[in-house]
């Protein structure tokens, strides 16, 4: 709580008052002088009592995005797009409360703090205030905290009083538009041919590398005996296309920073989205995630996922033969690592910042390098 001007001035007049009647014997300016006085603490009063009567409630038209199995929900953003949001101010007491001013203070990252305005409110009277914010770096953050400003009374006294201590909210890199491969080098990684074979039963079937836990009863012979492998059967209309994508944020020294990171998980978000959108399921892998998507409808979670991921270095998973894999690491070397994990039958990309010369002549506003928006490129050939 604090003395506006005018209130300080009358708690001198009113002390100077009370002295003077004491020290000259004038007992007609006491009563002034107890008058000013309690003019200030009375406002103090109402205006503590009025704060304590104040709801604001905040809203956004942002999702609300979880991770599969997490119970942690946020509204979720997009970097470098304005997020509106708005404040509903109440009134829960009985006093009606003089003109204020409302405080949002945006945390690092989410943009500038701004203020806005709130009318005189009567009991149980309510009043909308808009405001906005233009997220700048990827992560959890959102509306720090939310102060509303009330001068009580005649204008003696102001308090400001803190209302709601935080709104997080997750902003996700921008998703950038990239193209998969339509080239041969795309269709499913499992078939030793790419053609259907007609089987014992209704449904064709193409047939793969043996995986542990498939049924040793459909292993396709003659196939095992051309490839050297052991090779089962899989029907044609079972088989799902699978992307595996694989995010390495650890390099050598102090890399990577902020904006390496986020240059990463933009190409990651970028090819995830397209395989989503073509069909694939896909399984990303990530420093201290595991996360496998269905359809378009976990874009948005793929999102959620580039705003939570932090860096270091990832565990590879245990995994079947994916369709096409998108490994992006710090480094070639780190990249090319990974990617002799995989199996030869496996067509990898890799993604690097080694492809880009200098990250500060390159924004993430408009669009991706232009040697990561298509999977022709760094393509690991065994």
């Amino acid at each position: 709580m604090r003395l506006s001007t005018s209130g300080i001035i009358f708690v001198l007049a009113g002390a100077a008052l009370i002295v003077t009647a004491y020290r000259f014997s004038l007992p007609g300016l006491l009563p002034a002088g107890i008058l000013l006085l309690a003019l200030v603490f009375l406002s103090a009063l109402l205006i503590t009592w009025g704060t304590r009567r104040v709801s604001i409630t905040l809203r956004t038209g942002l999702p609300t995005v979880a991770l599969p199995q997490s119970r942690d929900r946020y509204p979720l953003a997009h970097e470098g797009k304005e997020v509106e949001v708005e404040a509903l101010v109440t009134n829960t007491g009985r006093l009606a409360i003089p003109a204020s001013t409302i405080d949002f203070v945006a945390a690092e990252g989410f943009g500038d703090s701004t203020v806005g305005q709130v009318p005189p409110l009567a009991h149980g009277a309510s009043q909308t205030v808009l405001t906005s914010f233009t997220p700048h770096r990827r992560g959890l953050s959102g509306v720090q905290t939310v102060l509303i400003t009330v001068s009580g009374p005649f204008g003696l006294v102001t308090r400001k009083k803190k209302v709601i201590a935080g709104h997080p909210v997750a902003v996700s890199v921008p998703i950038l538009p990239a193209r998969i491969p339509s080239d041969s080098a795309i269709r499913p990684a499992r078939l030793d041919d790419g053609k259907s074979r007609p089987g014992h039963t209704a449904r064709d079937f193409h047939t793969r590398e043996y995986v542990p836990g498939d049924d040793l009863r459909h292993v396709h012979w003659p196939s095992t005996a051309k490839s050297g492998e052991l090779m089962v059967r899989h029907e044609a209309d079972e088989e799902t296309l699978y992307a595996l994508i694989v995010v390495d944020l650890k390099g050598e020294g102090e890399r990577p920073d902020s904006l390496e990171i986020e240059f990463l998980l933009a190409a990651a978000a970028a090819a995830g989205t397209a395989f989503l959108r073509a069909g694939y399921e896909v399984f990303v892998v990530a420093p201290g995630h595991q996360i496998r998507f269905k359809g378009q409808r976990d874009i948005d979670r793929l999102r959620l996922l580039t705003a939570l991921v932090e860096a270091g270095r990832v565990q590879l998973p245990a995994h079947d033969n994916p369709n096409h894999i998108l490994i992006c690491a710090v480094d070639d070397a780190r990249g090319q690592e990974l990617a002799a994990q995989f199996s030869r039958r496996v067509p990898v990309t890799v993604r690097s910042l080694d492809d880009i010369n200098d990250l500060t002549m390159v924004g993430l506003s408009e669009d991706l390098p232009e040697s990561w928006t298509a999977f022709d490129s760094k393509r690991v050939k065994r």
